[in-house]
């Protein structure tokens, strides 16, 4: 496990898969990314990116993952 995804005392860790837009709007680039899913695994998370980066390829779009803290 690497020094980000240390277990939070606090907080449930989750894996927030994001789409990235091509090319990146330069005057609103908040427009090009979008949090598209949200998963309690890692692995599962992973998967998800895999399976929409194979579908999507010739769309201009890019998914990645990134860990965030989950909090009621």
């Amino acid at each position: 496990m690497t020094k980000i995804n240390k277990s939070n005392s606090r907080f449930e860790h989750v894996f927030a898969v994001v789409r990235i837009d091509f090319p990146v709007d330069q005057n609103m680039p908040e427009n090009s990314i979008a949090i598209v899913k949200v998963f309690g695994s890692e692995d599962l998370a992973n998967a998800e990116i895999l399976r929409l980066n194979k579908v999507n390829k010739n769309k201009g779009c890019k998914y990645v993952s990134y860990i965030t803290r989950f909090i009621t």
